[in-house]
């Protein structure tokens, strides 16, 4: 088997690691904030209508919401081998936006020096954006049974890729396919495999022999890709990179000129994200 074939496969078989529910690993939630106290209003003014949902899958993050989505990986993988999980307190940082709490489907990638050390995902959009992230880096860290759990010596070497699922469309057959550019996915019979965007075409497989494939990793008998299956294309928008610079800490705060030090055994007041 070529190593390019490999990693095809690999892609295929971290397509099923997702389904096993989310029963086994509750990813946090950010703390709700408070709702605003409307203005009283007279009673013959309407209340304004709420701006439409963003339609997230049809539109790539913009910069904060990319940034945010990778430091929120990183503290994920840091506390998860580092001994010090994220909790929900952890999330009050993060400035989550309708995208990032929106479902999506995504498969998160570690690599150390390269090489994929781990890889995780599902398809479908089963949890809000960030908690997906949480679970699937998780999981690719330490879950992969087709590699070795990483540890903390790993980190400084450890690159981490988010791939988000974009919009799926169906598609009648071959002929509607581009394999440079689209994701593929087959379910039939319940058994589904996809691949990433690219990663036929790197193979140099034609569209028709793309979908053999993808029978063959779902165990489905050669040819039936053309009568009952249901086969997918997508996209994805990928976010990656090393380890982010986080701010330094401020300093602490320091007492004032004459002021009385704090009773003995009263904790001094708490400071914003201490």
């Amino acid at each position: 088997m070529s190593p390019r074939r490999g990693i095809a496969i690999l892609l295929v078989s971290a397509a099923l690691s997702g389904r096993d529910g989310p029963a086994q690993e509750a990813p946090p939630n950010p703390a709700p904030e408070a709702a605003p106290v409307p203005a009283a209003t007279p009673a013959s003014t309407p209340e304004p209508a709420p701006p439409p949902a963003p339609d997230c899958p049809a539109r790539p993050l913009d910069a904060s919401e990319r940034d945010t989505l990778l430091r929120l990986a990183w503290r994920t993988l840091d506390g998860h081998l580092g001994g010090h999980p994220i909790k929900d307190a952890d999330l009050e940082g993060y400035p989550f936006t309708p995208c990032l709490v929106a479902p999506r489907g995504l498969f998160v990638t570690l690599k150390k020096g390269g090489r994929i050390r781990g890889m995780q995902g599902e398809i479908d959009p089963s949890r809000p954006l960030y908690q997906q992230v949480i679970v699937f880096t998780r999981r690719a860290a330490t879950r992969d049974p087709r590699f070795l759990p990483l540890t903390d010596m790993d980190l400084g070497e450890t690159t981490i890729e988010v791939a988000l699922i974009g919009e799926r469309t169906r598609v009648g057959g071959p002929a509607e396919i581009r394999t440079d550019r689209q994701g593929v996915f087959l379910e039939k019979w319940g058994r589904r495999a996809l691949f990433l965007p690219g990663l036929a075409a790197e193979q140099g497989w034609t569209a028709e022999r793309t979908l053999e494939e993808l029978c063959s990793q779902a165990a489905l008998p050669r040819g039936s890709w053309a009568e009952s299956a249901r086969i997918e294309v997508f996209a994805t928008e990928v976010v990656a990179g090393p380890r982010p610079v986080e701010p330094p800490a401020p300093p602490p705060l320091l007492p004032s000129p004459g002021a009385s030090p704090a009773p003995s055994g009263t904790a001094p007041p708490a400071r914003a994200g201490s």
